[in-house]
């Protein structure tokens, strides 16, 4: 069964992506521009430099997964960019900023069971790693799998951003589902 994750932070495109600045929903933007708070300058975590990083620090749900191909995950003939409103499987998922610079998130997904080829959501176990923060960017490092990563989110007000170019995503077509390739853009949300 090939799987596909979505870590509270992206891992499920570990190998497909490498981060870059693209265009996000500008709904969700607006609404993060609209509802400054969170910070984003300081530091924390690794030393590096200026501030207690204080206000990053906290609770954030995941309130968009946009992708640049539209998909119709729920066959309700209405295909859609945030994959949010296809599909519950990412619904509260969780990343949390510790103020010891530490960072824990859960790990949910939809995956194409290859047995069965229907979509199925999956949980796996949560990833612990520490965090950082220079200006507005904000530096998640753990290891998944024995492999080390570093994911990298912009703080926009109250809210975090990551942008991948040409990751894979789940899609369908003709009712059968297939893996595409997309640009993606996450958005969390303080809460």
């Amino acid at each position: 069964m090939k799987k596909i994750s979505f870590l509270a932070l992206a891992v499920f495109a570990l190998s497909f992506y490498s981060c870059d600045v693209e265009p996000v929903d500008p709904a969700a933007l607006a609404n993060a521009a609209n509802n400054p708070g969170g910070g984003g300058s300081g530091g924390n975590g690794g030393g590096n430099g200026g501030g207690s990083g204080s206000a990053i620090t906290g609770t954030y749900i995941l309130t968009a997964f946009n992708t640049s191909v539209p998909t119709d995950l729920n066959n309700d003939g209405t295909a859609s960019i945030n994959q949010m409103s296809e599909t519950n499987c990412f619904n509260n998922s969780l990343l949390t900023l510790n103020t010891n610079g530490t960072f824990t998130a859960d790990t949910k997904g939809i995956e194409i069971d290859l047995n069965t080829t229907q979509l199925a959501c999956f949980e796996d176990p949560d990833i612990n790693g520490n965090w950082t923060i220079q200006g507005n960017t904000l530096r998640l490092s753990y290891t998944e799998g024995g492999v080390p990563n570093i994911d990298e989110f912009t703080v926009v007000g109250n809210t975090l951003v990551m942008v991948i170019e040409d990751g894979s995503i789940v899609g369908s077509t003709g009712g059968n589902p297939i893996y595409l390739n997309s640009d993606i853009t996450f958005i969390y949300t303080k809460q």
